[in-house]
């Protein structure tokens, strides 16, 4: 859909300014057989229309000021518009719009559509603000018809904030950081009264704070001799005040700033995009004011290429999105007289600028980091003067250009000169292992993959260890973090380490004699806690002496660190009817457990039959092993 924008002052800007003569025509083209007119906010007119014919060759619009009769043409469009905003006009004036559908053969005209533009605001349409401060703001009503009651109205406003309905004051703290575009609303008691309606953009910065875990990283489980583990810290660690960072690196000194994603999405992009094509590489500061009324340093515009100094090449220019204040070692994007000019140009305030907060202001879309400002202190204390330079092959007289030696710049040599080397995204957390309760597990690493980092884990023996992470934002602030990690067994792992099959059907095969099958030496192993090779690990019943009475359990050995048997014990009197005992998933913690034993890799487990039998009663014990890994 194609839109266009008309700037309106007074009642309205004529663009086009003639009187049409309707002439009668057989062939006339059919006009749009609907148009709509609607004003949103004072200001603001939006006009659509429709049309199913395809017989006329451009569209006019025209406006009427009622009681007025005549027309006015604002206008013409092609034949494919089917729709404009009209920016300006008066508080309540009625106004009635038409479109006339033109070709060669005539011209014909549309039905009317009629609109009351609102009343307004005085207020700015911005206001500074930020999150965690309070924050007060009193609107003004025109009130063009002298009422003597008015009831306010704000909305979305952002959370901790309110306004009182009958005094019109937006007052709170802010309790989070964003874009608002607040509709402000005034009701007048007059019955004539037309309403005021205006918008105002509120837009908050974060505000400073230490670093926060989105979520506990959870424990890892790996299999030993398997593919690394990879865990995205970015998943688990968070920064509320910044989301993107980028460092602008000159040729004295480096420094990073917190880019104001969330806050203004379009600006950012905007200067990512340039960031990312590389077009700020070997660009040059050509400006530093230091006065009372302005304190900056500018970048961005111009850069070098083979010696010679040039214009950037630039996209279309951005919507100015003021409301940031322009304070010390804020970015901002540079523009000329129109609010709306920005392209790649951009400054940062090396002291705070409150002149540059007035009237239409300019769009602040980032904050550097306290270690950055040594070096915007240091570039903007280079003396200045008005140096003519060849400019894209034409002679041209920069003011406020700084060198190191106050002399003219020298761009053969770039030694006197202030250069922009690159601009990179850079990311807004950096990572440490602290320790590692055992190093001998897993080789613990931190890879950096563009924006994203990473914990990479490669195990190296079986056995848990614990780390302790640190996570640093761009301010400094660290948090830490314990993540535990366990190395584990699996059948086809342990088959590899043994010279076994690894496809084998452990489950299938028959042992031999004095020798345990593969499941059951994976399950109980073939050397005792004690050292005897010559003992088979198999469970064995034992009779405890409990206070004078004899209670039968059972001794088995349960492999620690694996992933794919469970172990159950069982107890029978008749070999028919088994009673489950103790499962892996009861842990070392069950009552019934009256002896634990641990090595490396096994547990050594007595267990308890609960169950008091009578004397001279048989009593059996089995352990199911569960090869949870088999298909």
């Amino acid at each position: 859909m194609f839109v266009r924008q008309i700037s309106l002052r007074n009642t309205f800007i004529l663009l086009l300014f003639w009187l049409l003569t309707i002439r009668t025509a057989l062939a006339a083209p059919d006009p749009p057989h609907t148009l709509t007119a609607e004003a949103p906010v004072f200001g603001e007119i939006a006009i659509e229309w429709l049309d199913d014919s395809n017989d006329e060759d451009s569209y006019i619009l025209q406006v009427s000021t009622l009681p007025q009769t005549d027309w006015s043409s604002l206008g013409s469009f092609n034949s494919e518009s089917r729709d404009v905003t009209l920016t300006g006009g008066s508080p309540a004036i009625t106004y009635k719009f038409r479109i006339l559908s033109i070709d060669e053969s005539g011209q014909a005209a549309s039905k009317t559509a009629t609109v009351i533009m609102p009343d307004n605001f005085s207020n700015n349409p911005f206001a500074n603000i930020n999150q965690g401060e309070p924050f007060s703001l009193q609107l003004i009503a025109n009130n063009q018809s002298k009422s003597q009651t008015i009831t306010y109205d704000a909305s979305p406003l952002p959370n901790g904030l309110s306004i009182d309905s009958e005094t019109g004051i937006i007052s709170g703290t802010v309790l989070e950081d964003g874009y608002f575009n607040v509709l402000l609303r005034a009701e007048y008691s007059s019955p004539e009264a037309t309403p005021s309606l205006a918008r105002l953009a509120l837009r908050i910065t974060p505000a400073l704070s230490a670093p926060q875990l989105k979520e506990t990283i959870p424990d890892v489980k790996m299999i030993i001799s398997e593919n690394p583990v990879i865990v995205n810290l970015n998943s688990y660690f968070q920064d509320q005040d910044t989301r993107i960072a980028v460092q602008i690196n000159t040729n004295y000194g480096n420094m990073v700033f917190s880019l104001f994603d969330k806050t203004l999405p379009d600006p950012v992009s905007n200067f990512l995009t340039y960031v990312d094509r590389e077009s700020y590489n070997n660009n040059i500061f050509h400006r530093s004011v230091n006065s009372q009324g302005l304190n900056i340093i500018q970048s961005g515009s111009y850069s070098l290429k083979d010696n010679k100094f040039i214009s950037l090449p630039t996209d279309p220019p951005i919507i100015n999105k003021p409301g940031i204040t322009n304070s010390r070692g804020t970015l901002a994007f540079a523009r000329t007289s129109d609010p709306n000019s920005a392209t790649s140009g951009w400054y940062i305030n090396t002291q705070d600028n409150p002149g540059l907060d007035l009237g239409d202001s300019y769009t602040v879309f980032g904050r550097a980091i306290n270690n950055s400002l040594d070096v915007i202190d240091k570039i903007a204390a280079f003396p200045t003067g008005s140096h003519t330079v060849i400019l894209n092959n034409t002679p041209y007289t920069l003011s406020d250009f700084p060198t190191t030696d106050g002399r003219s710049p020298s761009f053969n040599d770039s030694e006197n000169i202030i250069r922009v080397q690159s601009i990179v995204r850079v990311p807004s957390f950096s990572y440490e292992i602290n320790s590692d309760s055992d190093l001998g597990i897993v080789r613990a690493t931190i890879e950096t993959n563009g924006q994203s980092q990473n914990l990479a884990l490669k195990s190296l023996k079986i056995g848990s260890t614990q780390l302790e992470l640190s996570g640093t934002d761009i301010d400094g602030n660290t948090i830490k973090s314990l993540i535990n990690i366990e190395v584990e067994n699996n059948y086809e792992a342990w088959s590899i380490s043994e010279g076994l099959e690894p496809g084998s059907n452990a489950m299938n095969d028959r042992p031999t004699k004095g020798r345990l099958n593969n499941l059951q030496s994976y399950a109980f192993g073939g050397k005792a806690l004690d050292g005897n090779d010559d003992e088979e690990r198999l469970p064995k019943i034992i009779f405890l002496d409990l206070n004078g009475e004899i209670r039968p359990s059972i001794k088995l050995f349960h492999r620690k660190f694996i992933s794919d048997l469970n172990y159950s014990v069982q107890s029978s009197h008749d070999l028919k009817n088994w009673n489950a005992i103790w499962s892996t998933s009861d842990g070392k913690s069950s009552p019934l457990i009256t002896d634990l034993k641990e090595d490396g890799i096994f547990s050594e487990i007595t267990i308890l039959n609960p169950v008091k039998e009578e004397a001279k009663s048989q009593q059996f014990f089995r352990v199911l092993t569960d090869y949870i890994g088999a298909n």
